[in-house]
C-alpha cells in the first residue's frame, strides 16, 4: 500500500509525521461505498501540518498510512 506508516506509541497515540507531537486534530473522515478505506484529514495543533491518514480494512486486517507525503502543510 502507498504511503508511510505512521507513528503510534505505547499508548496508542498517533503521532504527528513533522514534528512527531500527539496533539492531532482529525477532520470528518472521507468514505466511498466503493472502496475498503476510509481517510482523514489529520491537522496538528503543534507545528499545523496538514496530512491525510488513511485507514484500510480488507481480509481481516487494518491498516493505518499516511498519504502523500507533499501534503504536509506546516503553519507559517
Amino acid at each position: 500500500m502507498p504511503g508511510t506508516t505512521p507513528e503510534i506509541d505505547e499508548e496508542a497515540r498517533l503521532h504527528c509525521p513533522r514534528c512527531s507531537s500527539h496533539e492531532l486534530t482529525a477532520g470528518a473522515p472521507v468514505t466511498d461505498p466503493a472502496v475498503a478505506w476510509t481517510n482523514h484529514s489529520i491537522t496538528c495543533r503543534s507545528c499545523g501540518t496538514t496530512r491525510d491518514l488513511a485507514v484500510v480494512a480488507v481480509f481481516g486486517r487494518v491498516v493505518v498510512r499516511w498519504l502523500d507525503e507533499t501534503t504536509d502543510t506546516p503553519r507559517r
